[in-house]
């Protein structure tokens, strides 16, 4: 019998996102971590940043009727389609192999908003002859436990999502090869950090070194990552615009003014960010603009929580070009609106507002709205300002 969970709504055309996952019926261990995927890619978490469509996961191990191999991929079905195939000895047998084979080749074919992701649970597992580079889950060493490699199976599928979110927003086709140049860039973070206190650049180095040995996150720490000869306002604002930003919020952040004006940078840019929250003792005067985004807290003095930044990062940056996707052909249609990511603020409202020259503005932000005091904080402040979510603008727009 065909095992069909699905997530998300019924859309009307593609799909935004649809993520399969396939495995042989004989992998016992599959079934778990299949379920996993499904609930985390599959989870709210997801549904108002996409515009109620979320992402749809298709969970399957059965034959297809008639068949002696799972039903084909309907690639056609989303706009974006990502194939997790859950390896074990079992996949490398003939009919199998030659299905992965043919699915992995279809996927190349279409280009990169088509992928399949190979999950070799055992070393046995890459017999099959697929040429794909399969991430090893067998040689995974997180702490020995089922949980740990499962967060790092999310965190590394959250990553290749993020970049086949990323290609398709690109704008215009290229060469072969300098596509998947484009598609193999990394993710840039910016580490925005104090050198004023006794932990902001140990914390700094602590995250650049674990990114540089568990993930494929490039990270940019000026003290190393500074080219030589370049102007060195002009190198940040270029780094923060087109990457990420991490806020390593110690002791002395809020009184040093690059650190100001790195977050004020991402915000105006409209970048994913994190605060990674390390305070030791107290803020004097907290930064208001460091905030409104997640914060993850993590001890500065044993910095061991890198992997929950990292996953909560990579989270925001798939949220991101969800959002983007979601809003592509609303950005082309109606310029003048301003589409975030994020709940907006009242300074990042005031920026966008600026560049209207005085008339009205719209911003538009994920669901849910906003709660009647924020709403009323913008009409008192800017009174040209309007913010709404993007099901709110939606019903507007078809009056």
């Amino acid at each position: 019998m065909l095992d069909d969970a699905i997530a998300g709504e019924a859309t009307v055309g593609p799909a935004p996102f649809v993520l399969h996952v396939v495995w042989h019926p004989q992998c016992a261990a599959a079934p778990a971590i299949a379920e996993e995927l499904r609930r985390h890619f599959g989870s709210d978490r997801y549904h108002d940043i996409a515009g109620g469509g979320g992402v749809t996961v298709l969970v399957r191990s059965a034959d297809a009727p008639g068949s002696d191999a799972p039903p084909t991929i309907d690639w056609a079905g989303g706009e974006i389609v990502a194939v997790v195939a859950l390896l074990d000895r079992a996949t490398a047998d003939g009919r199998w192999a030659h299905y992965l084979q043919d699915i992995a080749a279809q996927a190349d074919e279409r280009g990169f908003a088509t992928r399949v992701f190979p999950v070799a649970l055992e070393a046995g597992a890459l017999a099959g002859g697929l040429d794909v580079q399969a991430l090893r889950w067998f040689d995974w060493q997180e702490g020995g436990e089922a949980g740990g490699r499962i967060d790092r199976l999310i965190r590394e599928l959250t990553d290749q999502f993020s970049r086949m979110l990323r290609h398709w927003l690109s704008s215009q086709p290229d060469r072969a090869d300098d596509e998947l140049r484009r598609y193999r860039e990394n993710i840039q973070v910016f580490l925005s950090h104090s050198k004023h206190d006794d932990h902001g650049e140990a914390v700094a180095k602590a995250i650049r070194g674990w990114f540089g040995e568990h993930s494929a996150l490039a990270s940019f720490l000026d003290v190393i990552d500074m080219t030589p000869g370049v102007g060195f306002s002009k190198t940040i604002e270029n780094v923060i615009r087109h990457g990420v930003l991490v806020a390593i919020y110690t002791d002395s952040y809020s009184s040093r003014e690059w650190c100001r004006r790195e977050a004020i940078l991402a915000k105006r840019y409209g970048v994913p960010m994190l605060v990674v929250d390390c305070l030791q003792e107290k803020d004097d005067r907290a930064f208001p603009y460091l905030w409104n985004v997640p914060v993850v807290r993590m001890d500065a003095v044993r910095p061991e929580r890198v992997g929950q930044v990292a996953s909560t990062l990579l989270d925001e940056v798939f949220k991101d070009y969800l959002w983007q996707q979601r809003t592509a052909q609303h950005r082309l249609a109606a310029p003048r609106i301003v589409f975030t990511s994020r709940p907006p603020e009242l300074a990042t409202a005031a920026a966008f507002a600026d560049r209207q020259s005085g008339d009205e503005s719209v911003i538009v932000h994920p669901d849910p709205p906003l709660g009647w005091e924020e709403n009323r904080l913008f009409a008192d402040t800017l009174p040209n300002v309007r913010v709404c979510a993007l099901s709110e603008w939606l019903v507007g727009e078809q009056r």
